[in-house]
């Protein structure tokens, strides 16, 4: 009897569109973190960029980030699995790589996140915040 490719191959089928939002369910955040391919590039930005802005336990000077890319470049996939990481401290341990978990350390579980797009829009960044909040 022949063989299928389904019986050779296992894989979860590729999600076109991310949903920031999806990460506000516990559930749906540790899957985002579990599936999100970390490049040599990602982890060293992750290391060395983002989770140390993402600290307070040190005075220092922390900046805000800005993430652009084209439509479909996993930008709000890349926020999902920051802010999972931010607001629960055992999604640091799902990171497929462990330098970037080791890094994540010092921001995990610190933070109560409000998830929200900015679309183009005049309205003050105070109002869009305030907004979701309600």
């Amino acid at each position: 009897m022949p063989m299928k490719y389904a019986e050779l191959v296992d894989f979860d089928p590729i999600e076109s569109v991310v949903e920031l939002r999806a990460a506000d369910k516990t559930d749906q955040a540790k899957r985002l973190v579990q599936t999100f391919v970390i490049s040599d590039r990602m982890a060293e930005l992750l290391r060395t960029v983002v989770f140390p802005q993402l600290q307070f336990a040190t005075p220092t000077d922390n900046k805000g980030l800005l993430v652009v890319g084209n439509y479909g470049t996993g930008k709000s996939h890349l926020m999902a699995i920051i802010s999972a990481v931010a607001e629960h401290r055992e999604l640091a341990a799902e990171l497929t790589n462990p330098a970037v978990a080791d890094a994540a350390k010092e921001a995990t579980g610190r933070f109560q996140v409000i998830r929200a797009e900015a679309p183009s829009t005049q309205l003050p960044l105070r109002d869009l915040i305030c907004q979701r909040i309600e």
